[in-house]
């Protein structure tokens, strides 16, 4: 490893031990030209699949796009951090049990839009307004309003 400080690819390992996930190892090492200590953390590299975005392009699987996209859909919104955690949690499992090496953003959204529909409804349109890319006021009405539509129904079938 490249030491931070100064620059040298000299270093010595001083302990390692797994995380808590068992998913990756924490290592803290030493540079052996300058004496700074550091810490670096291995990850299994293929563990999730490769996410197929819209324009084509591909990345790799990141949780954390998740979890920062469902704090500014459920901003100011009554959905406990641990509800979103457990969202993350699920849909992680679901694409690296599913999925064998390419899931699209789309598969990915409608798993999130799910979950928030059933949740949270405002969020839920924070985040499709986003993710449906509402290209004007009337897109965005359009889709309260069949929400609206699925409230009442299932308000009547309630009853």
């Amino acid at each position: 490893m490249i030491c931070i400080k100064c620059g040298k690819n000299n270093d010595k390992v001083l302990d390692s031990r797994p995380t808590e996930d068992g998913y990756s190892i924490r290592r803290r090492r030493e540079c052996i030209e300058c004496g700074y200590r550091f810490s670096t953390v291995e990850r299994i590299e293929d563990l999730y699949p490769t996410v197929i975005k819209k324009n084509g392009t591909r990345e790799p699987f990141m949780a954390d796009k998740i979890m920062a996209s469902l704090n500014i859909a459920c901003s100011k919104r009554g959905v406990s951090p641990q509800d979103k955690e457990k969202i993350v949690a699920e849909i992680s499992d679901k694409v690296n049990n599913t999925y064998n090496r390419e899931i699209t953003s789309s598969e990915i959204g409608e798993f999130i839009m799910n979950r928030l529909r059933n949740m949270d409804k405002v969020a839920y349109v924070r985040f499709a307004s986003v993710y449906k890319d509402f290209t004007d006021p009337q897109s965005f009405a359009d889709e309260v309003s069949r929400i609206s539509d699925e409230n009442q129904a299932s308000s009547e079938n309630n009853r």
